[in-house]
């Protein structure tokens, strides 16, 4: 799916919707005589251009398949009511589907300048939905092309050579194959919408947040990656102590945050609808016994911006009665006192991220720890 930022399915406009008018035009051709035909058409083709005229003028986007049907209907009523009886031999079913090809071409060569047009003016947001509309519109109206070709192909040629011979077939093609094939067109579309609905909802999606911390979106993850610092996202992180002791162990994703340096491995972004009790509760099953106990004292908010990531980090404090209650230690996990800690520094060790909370933990609670002691002594 294009532009995956701030996707919505409100606003997965289905395609298929907007040929309703013309499935109704249609519907009615097969009781109405051909004045009333046009007559119809004309209506609904009024009604429509009222509709895509508010829609762009209050909600300043295009209803794209919508605004193809209202083209076609009204075209199609005033060449009928101007050049009828050079159109009498050809069945309104055709002409309306010669039409309907015709406008489908016209507007998806004009989707650049339908997009681009006072795009000065759109929000960020607005730029985004407006493109995943015309990726929707460019997808399904090229299977409509290929539908339409195929139908106008089948209907041209036997109502050419072999209309007289073949009534019923004749009826079919003209009466009843096109209102089953919008049909299908329908069905189609709301199955594909369901299976990438069910397909993104699996997807891991993150907050996009301002400097105030308040979200202005969502990104998908892997998308947010492949955009490098671009988008601002909060992150928790929360640093196990036991005493004045902290556990570190080695990161396992060179593009995150701990790269493949020691690390705290409660370290992840927030996902979008989550809390920070919500993530922190998620990683220390993992990593901390009894995790129901555990309690998080939350002492920092800082910026961590790289190459590849920018982030709001919350910082969170978890002390354990002992060092028994950190499990599923990978090989070179293990608790680190300051001194242990103080050797390494600035050696590329710790990540980037750890160093700079360290610096915080040794002049506030690391202290504090180093004055209790000395006092109980």
């Amino acid at each position: 799916m294009k532009q995956g930022n701030w996707f919505k399915q409100r606003y997965f406009y289905l395609q298929s919707v907007g040929l309703l008018p013309l499935f109704l035009l249609s519907l009615a051709n097969n009781h109405l005589s051909e004045i009333y035909t046009i007559k119809l058409a004309l209506f609904i083709g009024l009604v429509c251009l009222c509709i895509e005229i508010f829609h762009r003028v209050v909600r300043h986007r295009f209803i794209l398949m919508f605004g193809v049907s209202t083209l076609t209907l009204l075209q199609f009523s005033f060449l009928k009511l101007l050049f009828y009886n050079a159109l009498f031999l050809i069945s309104n079913t055709t002409f309306l589907g010669i039409l309907l090809f015709i406008n489908i071409v016209i507007v998806r060569g004009a989707r650049r300048v339908l997009f681009k047009s006072r795009s000065h003016m759109r929000s960020r947001r607005d730029r985004a939905v407006m493109a995943n509309i015309m990726h929707e519109f460019m997808y399904m109206s090229r299977l409509l092309l290929y539908a339409l070709s195929f139908y106008l192909a089948v209907t041209i040629i036997f109502n050419s050579h072999a209309r007289e011979l073949y009534p019923e077939i004749y009826n079919f093609l003209n009466y009843r194959l096109n209102l089953i094939l919008m049909v299908i067109y329908f069905i189609y579309e709301c199955i594909r919408i369901i299976l990438l609905n069910k397909m993104l909802s699996k997807e891991t999606w993150l907050p996009i947040v301002n400097e105030s911390l308040s979200v202005i979106g969502r990104i998908e993850k892997q998308e947010s990656f492949r955009c490098g610092n671009r988008y601002l996202h909060p992150h928790v992180r929360g640093i196990i102590m036991c005493g004045s002791k902290i556990y570190l162990q080695p990161g396992q994703i060179k593009r995150s945050l701990s790269g493949l340096y020691l690390d705290t491995p409660i370290s992840a972004d927030l996902w979008y609808g989550e809390v920070p009790d919500d993530t922190l509760k998620r990683l220390s099953h993992k990593y901390v016994s009894q995790p129901e106990k555990c309690i998080f004292r939350r002492i920092l908010s800082s910026k961590f911006k790289t190459d590849v990531m920018n982030r709001v980090i919350m910082l969170y404090i978890l002390n354990v009665p002992d060092e028994s209650y950190v499990i599923n230690k990978p090989r070179g996990g293990k608790f680190w006192t300051p001194d242990q800690i103080e050797a390494e520094l600035n050696k590329n060790v710790f990540s980037a991220c750890f160093e700079q909370e360290y610096e915080f933990l040794k002049n506030t609670i690391l202290l504090a720890l180093e004055y209790a002691e000395e006092d109980e002594k």
